[in-house]
């Protein structure tokens, strides 16, 4: 049996699509759903509870604590954390699954960015950043990645960091990791730059916090660079690229000064 955590907040516009390509698994019993709905404002839970998914509630917003409730509740490894805003199916996860060994604890799906809804500005910066190596070969910006027991037990409770996969991510060494090559997740990037700002100054926030733990996950400039030597027909992109990276950075800057650590949400939806 495998357990799936997913943390959710304000998510009921598309935690069912999830859920729904999750219930057909879990109605054999090959996999357990737990869904932590924190903070939320809408009805997240009660479309959850319409699934068969063991449903918690939490009154403060913070993805942490819902995975470290989601842990308490979850019972049995391999252990996939999902965010609710990704499509996976149950089949996916059990392939992924059968990829995780003693040597490689920890598995990740490929990629795939659905960005038909998106600004052309969040449509440039997206071109470059898939191509990086720290997202090609991180389990961080899938929405999904899974763990064996003996991965898992790497650290202790889901410490209090913004980037949640990012510091997953870093108790890995490349030759642990599988990033599987057939099964992907589907994410929706923001669809507009507000949106991306939120999540990047949210994201730069993380590399703070994982900086100050010890970690460190921040791209530097020779990565993006190293891009667009493989690949010169991204050349167009690199202002804007470029231009929104330095944005989040002096925002999630500005937010460390006010000491502002309150959950933004990113909405992929935004703007559909």
């Amino acid at each position: 049996m495998i357990s799936v955590v997913i943390p959710a907040h304000n998510e009921a516009l598309v935690i069912g699509s999830l859920l729904d390509r999750l219930d057909e698994r879990a109605s054999t019993g090959d996999i357990e759903v737990v869904v932590v709905a924190n903070g939320c404002s809408d009805d997240t839970a009660d479309v959850a509870r319409r699934h068969r998914a063991t449903v918690l509630e939490l009154t403060e917003g913070s993805k942490p604590a819902a995975l470290r409730a989601g842990d308490q509740a979850a019972g049995c490894f391999p252990r996939f954390y999902v965010d609710a805003d990704v499509e996976i199916d149950g089949d996916d996860l059990i392939v992924m699954a059968s990829e995780l060994t003693a040597d490689r604890p920890a598995v990740a799906p490929g990629l795939r960015l659905d960005m038909s809804h998106c600004s052309r500005m969040v449509g440039a910066y997206h071109r470059i950043w898939v191509e990086l190596p720290s997202v090609r070969r991180s389990l961080a910006g899938r929405g999904c990645f899974g763990l064996t027991e003996s991965g898992r037990s790497r650290w202790g409770a889901w410490p209090d960091l913004t980037a949640d996969d990012q510091f997953a991510n870093g108790q890995f060494s490349d030759e642990e990791k599988t990033i599987h090559d057939t099964v992907s997740t589907l994410v929706r990037p923001p669809a507009t730059v507000r949106w991306l700002l939120n999540r990047k100054r949210r994201s730069h926030r993380g590399n703070t916090d994982l900086e100050s733990d010890g970690q460190s996950d921040v791209t530097s400039a020779t990565a993006w660079v190293g891009v667009i030597r493989r690949q010169p027909g991204l050349i167009p992109f690199a202002p804007v690229y470029v231009t929104l990276t330095i944005a989040a950075r002096v925002l999630a800057r500005i937010d460390s000064i006010r000491g502002h650590r309150e959950w933004r949400s990113d909405d992929s939806r935004g703007g559909r």
